[in-house]
């Protein structure tokens, strides 16, 4: 697998000539790579000048050159890209370095300085300017089916095209429409309240992976509507919300629905006992595998009901 992509992804990266490569790494919470590794073979290093008072100069964005013939270091970026996706609590410590590799043909000050207008703005309802961790390739992933095209295309700039990879380690490539109008990433808020709620679904992911171990292609949807069911039932406590969705993805979607777990959800709010005690109370397996059933005979049901009066058909 990890030979097909170095092959896969170094295709890629020079299908064009006139397009050069970089990687974009987020050290804010660790170093990515050693400086031994950088230090081999002359290497470029640029760094984005976003400016915050929480960042420290050395923990700034890094725009890294790679060289068409550098195949350590592609290999190195690809390594530490699913090494850090593979150890659930080391990511909730650190979050994940490796951004994604890029093709642009712009020169890389002008990349880091567009990179940097990027992450840093104001956003509805917030009163301080915020840094978005683009560099974090989690924040790409859940904020860009959510940005318009214009929206795309801006954050991109004058990237051709933005490799990642997701939790299944697959590559992902993004790249703007060929209409599309480059406009500022400034949130809408509705966009805004979208990217508020990636922490929690970084939070079930890992708790997913723990007991799953591989997650599924469309892991992203499953545990956005997760997080969305906890939230919808009045937990604000992130343990809490792990451990409901991590229900929620094992027995079914509409699992907070259910007339005795939502008993148990309302005992836990008042305070009578703590989620997981409420929990508890359901013998396991038998009275999930029971409320899973009761579940999808409901949810088999609505769907062979006749339409009311005033519903249309087709």
């Amino acid at each position: 697998m990890f030979e097909n992509l170095v092959r896969q992804l170094g295709e890629a990266l020079q299908a064009d000539d006139a397009l050069s490569a970089y990687l974009l790494v987020d050290p804010m919470l660790r170093e990515p790579f050693s400086e031994d590794l950088l230090q081999a073979e002359p290497r470029e290093t640029w760094t984005v000048p976003v400016r915050h008072p929480l960042l420290k100069p050395e923990q700034r964005p890094r725009l890294i050159r790679l060289h068409p013939h550098d195949t350590h270091l592609l290999k190195a970026s690809l390594a530490l890209a699913l090494s850090e996706q593979e150890d659930p609590d080391a990511e909730g410590e650190q979050g994940f370095v490796l951004g994604g590799w890029l093709l642009t043909d712009a020169p890389a000050d002008a990349l880091a300085r567009h990179f940097a207008r990027c992450m840093q703005g104001g956003f509805p309802g917030e009163t301080n300017p915020k840094f978005i961790r683009w560099a974090d390739r989690r924040v790409i992933e859940w904020m860009w089916p959510v940005l318009t095209p214009n929206q795309q295309a801006g954050l991109l700039g004058p990237v051709h095209c933005w490799y990642s990879l997701d939790r299944c380690g697959e590559l992902v490539r993004y790249e703007a429409t060929s209409d599309a109008k480059q406009e500022g990433v400034g949130f809408s808020a509705e966009q805004w309240a979208h990217a508020t709620r990636n922490e929690a679904v970084q939070d079930l992911l890992r708790g997913w992976q723990r007991f799953a171990g591989v997650l599924p292609s469309d892991y992203l949807q499953k545990a956005s509507e997760a997080t969305a069911a906890t939230i919808s039932a009045g937990l604000s406590n992130r343990q809490d919300r792990v451990l409901l969705g991590a229900y929620i993805l094992q027995v079914h979607p509409q699992l907070t629905t259910h007339l005795t777990v939502h008993s148990l959800i309302a005992r836990a709010l008042r305070g009578d006992a703590t989620l997981a005690q409420a929990l508890e109370g359901v013998p396991d397996p038998e009275g999930w595998n029971t409320i899973r059933t009761e579940l999808e005979r409901h949810a088999g049901l609505s769907q062979l009901q006749p339409a009311t009066q005033g519903e249309r058909l087709g």
